[in-house]
């Protein structure tokens, strides 16, 4: 195995784009408003040809690299756009390749087209499942709106409802709420909505896609810095450890214990392990990357005629291996790099020296980096063993 593609044979997750459109316009998508218009040469559909040659893809790596766990994930677009006895045959296609290596299927949907034969399909192929939600509905209404410009916040909550009633009687796994953060918004009120409003004990807070060299302002970046804050403080108060906010849970995690700061770096870092298979099978690296440059769209690889290692040896994946373990110039210094690896890849990216920058969000991370660390030590961790994770 060459080292390049080490970290991501361990554990592979592909993002698959089974729809290519969606039924609302939310105004920061990076999919379809970050500047990458493939989407709009691909089939609105996957087809069944790319998911046998996903599986076969699948398949191969599985036996090359010992991988023993395939996170998939159907995506979009809105997944829930394409019919449901077509998304039960993807499903039954892809369980059937099930060789020395099982598949954790997932979903990310924005819930409003959620139903009863939804969730039995979730429970029959044994599918989690994500909702996108950024908060209360005045907050939420500010980007994630339907094609007509209308509201959507009670038919997400409505989805969500019906999720959390089949998982309450143990059909499906808890839904989660995926939540990009809005520099506008109050992340500790945010927060408290959805664990005391909606019952939620899964949330992943996404900072917002700016490049390193955006111009985004100093009051977006500071919104956002405030908003992670502040739900962080909040997360902290409950001291509830059932509730887990990814963000939050990986950074106590990684201070509390030496193999969770090596896992931080295989598995959340390291972007390799992700690959983003388009509804005509192209291949790509992970998809927020799409929008950062031409180059990361098209690969000229397919699920058709590539593997794995055909990605492994790709100038995509060793710029990704360097954006992983090597320091930005700006980072040497600093006491977080082995919890940070400086933070989210495309808040590190500009266009005249790629990923050699800080995250945009840098004074933000580096405070909740320190909150979590006295947090830890006020409950009995002595400093030196936080030191010592961090050397």
């Amino acid at each position: 195995m060459s080292t390049t593609g080490a970290a991501a044979a361990r554990r592979l997750n592909v993002v698959f784009k089974i729809t290519e459109r969606c039924n609302l316009k939310c105004s920061y998508c990076y999919f379809f408003f970050s500047g990458d218009d493939s989407w709009k040469r691909h089939p609105p559909l996957v087809s069944l040809d790319v998911v046998r040659h996903l599986a076969r893809f699948c398949k191969v790596a599985a036996k090359n690299y010992g991988i023993e766990r395939i996170a998939l994930i159907f995506h979009g677009g809105e997944p829930l756009l394409m019919k449901r006895p077509r998304f039960a045959e993807i499903c039954e296609l892809l369980r059937a390749e099930e060789e020395g290596f099982v598949f954790d299927f997932g979903m990310q949907t924005n819930g409003a087209l959620l139903n009863e034969e939804w969730v039995g399909l979730f429970e029959r192929y044994r599918v989690s499942v994500g909702v996108s939600l950024d908060g209360t509905r005045d907050v939420n209404d500010l980007h994630r709106l339907d094609m007509k410009g209308r509201s959507t916040y009670e038919q997400t909550v409505s989805g969500l409802r019906l999720l959390q009633a089949a998982a309450q009687a143990g059909r499906i796994a808890p839904p989660g709420i995926l939540s990009v953060i809005n520099p506008e918004a109050d992340g500790a009120a945010t927060y408290r909505h959805f664990v005391d409003d909606l019952s939620v004990k899964n949330i992943n807070f996404l900072s917002p896609d700016h490049r390193f060299d955006s111009g985004a302002s100093a009051d977006i970046v500071d919104g956002v810095e405030r908003f992670m804050l502040s739900a962080l403080r909040e997360w902290l108060k409950d001291k509830d450890p059932s509730i887990r906010v990814r963000m939050y849970s990986e950074i106590l995690a990684g201070l509390s214990d030496t193999r969770a700061v090596h896992q931080l770096h295989e598995f959340i870092h390291d972007y390799r392990n992700i690959v983003a298979v388009s509804s005509n099978g192209d291949l790509g690296p992970e998809d927020t990357l799409h929008g950062l440059d031409p180059r990361f769209v098209d690969m000229g690889m397919n699920v058709a005629t590539h593997e794995l290692s055909d990605l492994f040896r790709s100038e995509i994946w060793s710029e990704q291996q360097a954006a992983a373990a090597v320091r930005p110039a700006a980072c040497q210094e600093c006491d977080w790099w082995r919890i940070c690896r400086g933070g989210k890849p495309a808040n590190r990216y500009a266009s005249i020296n790629g990923f050699d920058n800080p995250s945009l969000y840098c004074n933000g991370l580096q405070q909740m980096y320190a909150e979590v660390g006295a947090f830890l030590v006020r409950n009995g961790m002595p400093i030196k063993d936080i030191v010592a994770r961090l050397a």
